[in-house]
């Protein structure tokens, strides 16, 4: 059966449901601005009566990451320049570190994972995704070293990537503990954050972390090594040892108070040109 092509990407039409062949036949003829793509899972999460406020436990969170707008949004990530740009920066800086187990956490359409063995073909690469595709598997189907699983497992991975994952979540440094704990000591964590209200399903219960994420994973007791250099938005962090949760957890609670200061504008800019007399 031929693919179906959107966007100049081709998708095989056997793993295609109905419902997610109709839908991709009614998206625009040509890629649309990240902004179209934004406005449109803005109107899917209201179309299922979601609300960020809410406990998400409480509502249909599951209908919503299974619907075929995330299919589109990774077909977008896929052929994305700047999309692009950032997978390729994180899997570079991955084959420099040379792991041997690698997981992928919320890594759904499967494109870092790819990027990460074309970079490293004897890496092992697990996808952790709660909400997997029939066509996210599909597309890794022929990698025997990448696989979708469900959770981390025993953990002991080399290396942990989290991209755009802790701003959907309502307890983001509960899940970094847990990824943590799931990285060998000695190991490294990527976490690229967007804690801003860029579509609806990011959380503002999150965005205290905004500025002190850093502080916080530094309190839990991961040491802080920089950004992806072509992706600055990715922190990465190495595991030296046993983790402080109850520290985090304390870090946290100030981040709470100091978050949404840290966040106003005019008070991140006093402290970045304050931060840059300091180190003159």
């Amino acid at each position: 059966m031929a693919g179906l092509k959107v966007w100049g990407f081709t998708l095989p039409s056997a793993e295609l449901g109905a419902e997610v062949r109709e839908y991709l036949g009614g998206l625009p003829v040509e890629r649309p601005t990240v902004e179209w793509v934004w406005a449109e899972m803005d109107r899917i999460w209201r179309e299922f009566g979601l609300d960020s406020r809410r406990s998400l436990s409480e509502q249909p969170i599951a209908a919503f990451y299974s619907h075929p707008v995330w299919t589109m949004n990774g077909i977008f990530t896929a052929t994305d320049p700047v999309s692009v740009g950032h997978r390729t920066a994180i899997a570079g800086h991955l084959a420099e570190l040379c792991p041997d187990r690698v997981a992928d956490y919320g890594g759904g359409f499967g494109e870092l994972a790819l990027a990460v063995a074309d970079r490293r073909p004897g890496t092992r690469v697990d996808i952790v995704e709660p909400f997997p595709s029939p066509m996210g598997m599909a597309r890794v189907a022929h990698l025997s070293q990448v696989q979708f699983v469900r959770d981390t497992g025993s953990g002991g991975y080399d290396a942990i990537i989290a991209q755009d994952v802790l701003e959907h979540v309502e307890d983001p440094i509960g899940l970094a503990a847990q990824l943590a704990a799931s990285v060998r000591p000695g190991g490294w964590l990527i976490f690229a954050n967007c804690f801003f209200p860029v579509i609806e399903c990011h959380l503002p219960r999150t965005f205290f972390l905004r500025h002190t994420f850093r502080w916080v994973m530094s309190a839990m007791g991961l040491r802080y090594l920089g950004v992806v250099r072509g992706a600055e938005h990715a922190l990465v962090f190495e595991r030296e040892g046993d983790l402080d949760v109850v520290s985090g957890r304390r870090g946290e609670r100030w981040a709470r108070l100091l978050g949404p200061w840290l966040n106003f504008p005019p008070i991140n800019l006093f402290l970045r040109a304050l931060k840059r007399v300091l180190r003159r």
